[in-house]
Protein backbone atom coordinates (compact mmCIF):
# COMPACT_ATOMS: atom_id res chain seq x y z
CA UNK A 1 0.00 0.00 0.00
CA UNK A 2 1.09 3.51 -0.98
CA UNK A 3 0.52 6.56 1.60
CA UNK A 4 -0.98 9.42 -0.76
CA UNK A 5 -1.37 12.13 1.75
CA UNK A 6 -3.09 12.96 4.55
CA UNK A 7 -5.83 15.87 4.82
CA UNK A 8 -7.07 16.92 8.07
CA UNK A 9 -8.02 13.89 9.81
CA UNK A 10 -8.08 11.89 6.41
CA UNK A 11 -5.29 9.44 5.92
CA UNK A 12 -5.56 8.20 2.07
CA UNK A 13 -3.86 5.25 1.06
CA UNK A 14 -3.97 3.18 -2.44
CA UNK A 15 -3.01 0.06 -3.72
CA UNK A 16 -0.51 -1.26 -6.35
CA UNK A 17 -2.20 -2.66 -9.28
CA UNK A 18 -1.31 -6.02 -10.47
CA UNK A 19 -2.57 -7.97 -13.33
CA UNK A 20 -0.79 -10.73 -11.86
CA UNK A 21 -2.72 -10.69 -8.21
CA UNK A 22 -6.34 -9.71 -9.41
CA UNK A 23 -8.27 -9.19 -5.90
CA UNK A 24 -4.70 -8.68 -3.90
CA UNK A 25 -4.87 -4.83 -4.28
CA UNK A 26 -8.57 -4.58 -2.67
CA UNK A 27 -7.64 -7.18 -0.08
CA UNK A 28 -4.80 -5.18 0.93
CA UNK A 29 -6.41 -2.15 1.67
CA UNK A 30 -9.69 -3.87 3.21
CA UNK A 31 -7.19 -6.07 5.37
CA UNK A 32 -5.48 -2.16 7.10
CA UNK A 33 -8.66 -1.05 7.13
CA UNK A 34 -9.20 -3.86 9.53
CA UNK A 35 -6.07 -3.63 11.16
CA UNK A 36 -6.84 0.25 11.37
CA UNK A 37 -9.77 -0.85 13.78
CA UNK A 38 -8.46 -3.68 15.42
CA UNK A 39 -5.77 -0.93 16.58
CA UNK A 40 -7.95 1.41 17.76
CA UNK A 41 -10.14 -0.63 19.67
CA UNK A 42 -7.06 -1.63 21.12
CA UNK A 43 -5.97 1.75 21.91
CA UNK A 44 -9.43 2.79 23.50
CA UNK A 45 -9.22 -0.34 25.98
CA UNK A 46 -5.99 0.17 27.27
CA UNK A 47 -5.03 4.18 27.22
CA UNK A 48 -9.17 5.66 28.18
CA UNK A 49 -7.48 8.36 30.03
CA UNK A 50 -7.04 10.42 26.24
CA UNK A 51 -10.84 9.95 25.51
CA UNK A 52 -11.90 7.42 22.80
CA UNK A 53 -10.98 7.33 19.42
CA UNK A 54 -14.37 7.14 17.06
CA UNK A 55 -12.11 6.14 13.21
CA UNK A 56 -14.94 5.86 10.07
CA UNK A 57 -13.07 4.01 6.96
CA UNK A 58 -14.34 4.24 3.28
CA UNK A 59 -13.16 2.20 0.91
CA UNK A 60 -13.64 2.57 -2.95
CA UNK A 61 -12.15 1.00 -6.14
CA UNK A 62 -11.71 2.48 -9.60
CA UNK A 63 -9.76 4.54 -11.88
CA UNK A 64 -8.10 7.57 -11.01
CA UNK A 65 -5.14 10.10 -12.45
CA UNK A 66 -2.35 10.88 -10.30
CA UNK A 67 0.47 13.32 -10.56
CA UNK A 68 2.59 15.49 -8.42
CA UNK A 69 2.21 18.91 -8.25
CA UNK A 70 3.92 21.86 -6.89
CA UNK A 71 7.23 23.85 -8.31
CA UNK A 72 9.06 24.32 -4.39
CA UNK A 73 7.28 22.35 -2.48
CA UNK A 74 6.07 18.89 -4.05
CA UNK A 75 2.66 16.78 -3.19
CA UNK A 76 1.76 13.61 -4.56
CA UNK A 77 -1.78 13.61 -5.23
CA UNK A 78 -4.91 11.41 -6.48
CA UNK A 79 -8.09 13.09 -8.48
CA UNK A 80 -11.39 11.01 -9.45
CA UNK A 81 -14.36 9.67 -8.93
CA UNK A 82 -13.24 6.42 -6.74
CA UNK A 83 -11.24 9.33 -4.31
CA UNK A 84 -14.94 11.25 -3.87
CA UNK A 85 -16.08 8.10 -3.68
CA UNK A 86 -14.13 6.86 -0.87
CA UNK A 87 -14.29 9.96 0.19
CA UNK A 88 -18.12 9.87 0.42
CA UNK A 89 -18.13 5.91 2.03
CA UNK A 90 -15.84 7.51 5.15
CA UNK A 91 -18.24 11.15 6.08
CA UNK A 92 -21.58 8.56 5.60
CA UNK A 93 -20.19 6.04 7.48
CA UNK A 94 -21.02 4.73 10.99
CA UNK A 95 -18.00 5.68 13.59
CA UNK A 96 -15.78 2.20 14.20
CA UNK A 97 -17.26 0.82 10.76
CA UNK A 98 -15.53 0.45 7.40
CA UNK A 99 -18.29 1.11 4.78
CA UNK A 100 -17.45 -0.17 1.31
CA UNK A 101 -19.26 -0.16 -2.53
CA UNK A 102 -20.65 -3.29 -3.78
CA UNK A 103 -17.36 -3.05 -6.50
CA UNK A 104 -15.27 -3.60 -3.17
CA UNK A 105 -17.60 -6.59 -2.05
CA UNK A 106 -17.24 -7.98 -5.76
CA UNK A 107 -13.48 -7.19 -5.88
CA UNK A 108 -12.30 -8.58 -2.77
CA UNK A 109 -13.16 -11.92 -2.79
CA UNK A 110 -14.29 -14.44 -0.58
CA UNK A 111 -11.90 -13.84 2.50
CA UNK A 112 -14.06 -11.49 3.22
CA UNK A 113 -17.56 -10.85 5.78
CA UNK A 114 -19.51 -8.23 4.41
CA UNK A 115 -23.30 -7.20 5.87
CA UNK A 116 -25.42 -4.89 3.89
CA UNK A 117 -26.00 -1.62 5.17
CA UNK A 118 -28.81 -0.57 2.75
CA UNK A 119 -28.68 2.18 0.28
CA UNK A 120 -27.19 5.88 0.64
CA UNK A 121 -27.59 8.69 -1.93
CA UNK A 122 -23.87 9.71 -2.92
CA UNK A 123 -23.66 12.95 -4.34
CA UNK A 124 -22.77 13.21 -7.87
CA UNK A 125 -22.92 9.02 -8.03
CA UNK A 126 -27.02 8.67 -7.27
CA UNK A 127 -28.32 6.02 -5.12
CA UNK A 128 -25.47 3.08 -4.38
CA UNK A 129 -25.70 -0.06 -2.25
CA UNK A 130 -23.30 0.52 0.76
CA UNK A 131 -22.06 -2.81 3.09
CA UNK A 132 -20.02 -3.03 5.70
CA UNK A 133 -17.01 -4.85 5.95
CA UNK A 134 -16.87 -7.02 9.58
CA UNK A 135 -13.54 -9.49 9.05
CA UNK A 136 -11.57 -11.34 7.23
CA UNK A 137 -10.01 -14.80 7.13
CA UNK A 138 -6.92 -15.57 8.46
CA UNK A 139 -3.36 -15.23 6.12
CA UNK A 140 -2.25 -18.57 5.34
CA UNK A 141 1.92 -18.41 5.26
CA UNK A 142 2.05 -15.80 2.30
CA UNK A 143 5.60 -14.63 1.00
CA UNK A 144 4.27 -13.23 -2.16
CA UNK A 145 4.02 -9.58 -2.72
CA UNK A 146 2.26 -7.60 -4.93
CA UNK A 147 5.19 -5.19 -5.38
CA UNK A 148 7.66 -7.71 -6.48
CA UNK A 149 5.18 -8.83 -9.02
CA UNK A 150 4.64 -5.34 -10.23
CA UNK A 151 7.61 -4.86 -10.86
CA UNK A 152 8.45 -8.19 -13.05
CA UNK A 153 9.27 -8.18 -16.30
CA UNK A 154 5.63 -10.07 -16.55
CA UNK A 155 3.84 -7.39 -15.57
CA UNK A 156 1.55 -4.37 -16.93
CA UNK A 157 0.11 -1.72 -14.61
CA UNK A 158 -3.30 -1.76 -14.93
CA UNK A 159 -5.63 2.01 -14.52
CA UNK A 160 -7.26 0.44 -11.11
CA UNK A 161 -6.41 1.81 -7.82
CA UNK A 162 -8.53 1.30 -4.46
CA UNK A 163 -8.69 4.06 -1.77
CA UNK A 164 -9.13 5.12 1.34
CA UNK A 165 -10.27 8.28 2.99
Amino acid sequence: LNKVKTIGDCYMVSSIPSDELEHDGCARVCRFALGLMTEVKSFNNTAPRHGLIDLRVGIAIGQVVAGVVGTKRFLFDMWGDCVNVASRMESHGLPGQIQVTKEVVDSAGSDFSFELRGTLNVKGKGVMDVFLLKSAKELKNRTRSVYNDYLGPHSTPRCRSHSTA
